[in-house]
């Protein structure tokens, strides 16, 4: 497990200079084992059919959920991103969730997110905080920064002269996905790759033959304790699955724990979550 605290602070005090607003995050000062302020760098090979064999080996790293707020501060976020770099990705997947609140916290979210570094680009899409929030905004502040921002749309990659597709949709719980408009155009032979910020997604993927899907959303619970509900499981008496892996028919989903906080401002026993996905060729070329 890497921590916060073993990413350096200088770039991130020269930064946070410039913002006017209090860097005051209560993680900060509540007990330690309450917060769990590690965050938990997760490895995972994820097997797919018709995979180009120049993207055998692609590794991906995925944030969720960051909730830039009172709750979770710049500091938390730069660091965020210092971790996530230092994992060499070839491409980062964001998959929602990157405010709470306050329209205040979208700039200084995406300059911290700017510093994103992947040898492929970064690519995103939106939560139901940031349309609750301001989606236009939050949309135009990232692909300001460089991110791409799929809202129901696909984007194509190419690597050695061959291409790979990414698709992406807006949030599933207000009605706003659109699977159909996300693949059109894909090659039928192409893995069909999925950022979404909903797990609930699923049964939709599922009819969309969807190889894999990147969720986040459910903060893996959040809050555990022994014997009682997760804290998701009381806001969210619904969602059906909280964590890692998640399969149906041929779609295969990772639901990350996600990074941030909402409701309380602690994790117990539910650290913090960045996955790191390595996508492999299936020996199967027609199936998982």
């Amino acid at each position: 497990m890497q921590t916060l605290d073993t990413v350096s602070r200088r770039t991130f005090l020269k930064t946070a200079s410039s913002f006017s607003f209090p860097l005051f995050s209560t993680e900060l000062q509540a007990p330690r084992f309450l917060t769990n302020r590690e965050i938990e760098v997760t490895r995972h090979t994820v097997t797919l059919r018709n995979l180009p064999s120049a993207f055998d080996g692609f590794r991906v790293v995925h944030l969720t959920d960051i909730h830039h707020s009172k709750y979770v501060s710049f500091n938390a976020v730069y660091r965020m991103v210092a971790l996530a770099n230092r994992q060499r990705p070839d491409m980062v997947f964001l998959t929602g969730d990157y405010v709470t609140w306050s329209k205040k916290y979208i700039a200084p979210m995406a300059d911290a997110l700017r510093d994103l570094r992947a040898r492929y680009g970064v690519f995103g899409v939106l939560g139901n905080h940031d349309i609750r929030v301001d989606a236009e905004a939050v949309t135009q502040a990232l692909r300001r920064v460089g991110i791409q921002v799929l809202r129901n749309a696909s984007a194509r990659v190419d690597r050695r002269g061959q291409t790979l597709w990414l698709s992406g949709v807006d949030e599933y719980s207000y009605g706003q996905s659109d699977l159909a408009r996300a693949f059109k155009g894909l090659p039928a032979t192409s893995p069909k790759i999925l950022l979404a910020h909903n797990p609930e997604i699923i049964a939709k993927a599922t009819e969309h033959q969807v190889d894999f899907v990147a969720a986040g959303h459910t903060h893996g619970g959040q809050v555990k304790l022994p014997g009682l509900k997760s804290l998701n499981s009381l806001t969210q008496p619904t969602q059906e699955f909280l964590e890692g892996f998640v399969s149906s028919g041929r779609t295969q989903m990772y639901i990350s724990r996600g990074l941030g906080k909402v409701v309380l401002p602690l994790r117990i026993k539910c650290p913090a979550e960045i996955p790191v996905y390595t996508f492999r060729s299936s020996p199967n070329r027609s199936g998982i």
